[in-house]
């Protein structure tokens, strides 16, 4: 039978958030976080250069992040521009203007859409965004960085801290200011995958006999079965997308075949995830 048109109705659109650890192996894959997660002392970093365990000793570097403290005379107007829009606009944190300050810059393949506001700590600080809303600057959302909060004998409490601001957290654009690379660093991404749900419903009265050239005669025209005639049955097996055109965008394949009669219809939906 000829294609249907899906109603608007049938569309459901979302942005579902993933997390991930922020660092790779060697080969450029995301760590594990049960297995290998950098975290409370047990890794060594050296200005991004990361070995996760003693297994991946003496195997290339894996440049993570890198290092640099800016002044007036060294690129402070490059990251003031970054941050504020302007090279002559001054970065502030803690109550007054700052000119000179460490810079932690994230390589751009550890992530792909932002970093995870709450999961960071660089030695001993993190992020307040469980604290209060962000500043939004000219490169997106900035967190102060705190003295991170130990409660009782659970150790560091991620997102938490205390204290007056020593530096900025800008989760969009992978820089953080104010604090030097010391370990443990612990850091994860947040994306945002857009997804779209379309719903398929073939009701009782349709696709119940197959366009397939074997279902039908070829020399006389009939049905192979007489009892197709009246009692017709098929087996859907793929759902196929496509644009007005009739180009064929996506296809989606069932878990197992779905018998098909004039009692029966058939309710499921596709996931595009983009």
């Amino acid at each position: 039978m000829p294609l249907q048109r899906i109603a608007p109705s049938d569309f459901v659109f979302s942005n579902e958030i993933v997390t991930n650890n922020c660092w790779k192996n060697v080969d450029g894959t995301f760590i594990d976080d049960d297995e290998d997660s950098p975290s409370f002392g047990t890794d060594s970093f050296s200005n991004g250069d990361m070995n996760i365990t003693n297994k991946y000793l003496g195997q290339p570097h894996n440049l993570q992040f890198s290092t640099t403290t800016v002044s007036p005379d060294n690129g402070l107007e490059a990251i003031q521009n970054i941050v504020t829009g302007c090279k002559n606009t001054p970065i502030s944190w803690g109550g007054g203007d700052q000119t000179s300050f460490p810079v932690i810059s994230i390589a751009r393949g550890c992530y792909k859409s932002a970093l995870l506001p709450g999961s960071l700590r660089v030695g001993d600080y993190t992020d307040d965004s469980k604290m209060r809303p962000p500043r939004i600057l000219n490169c997106g959302r900035a967190y102060n960085i705190v003295q991170g909060e130990t409660v009782g004998s659970n150790g560091f409490t991620y997102g938490y801290g205390t204290g007056s601001p020593v530096g900025l957290f800008l989760p969009d654009v992978g820089l953080i200011l104010g604090v030097s690379d010391s370990s443990p660093f612990t850091l994860r991404t947040q994306d945002a995958t857009p997804t779209i749900q379309v719903f398929i419903r073939a009701r009782n009265n349709e696709y119940n006999y197959s366009m397939n050239p074997s279902f039908i005669s070829g020399s006389t025209g009939d049905l192979w079965f007489k009892s197709f005639d009246y009692h017709p049955q098929t087996y859907i097996t793929s759902i196929g997308l496509y644009n007005d055109d009739g180009v064929l965008m996506a296809n989606a394949k069932l878990p197992k075949p779905f018998k098909k009669t004039f009692e029966t219809e058939l309710l499921t939906s596709v996931t595009l995830n983009f």
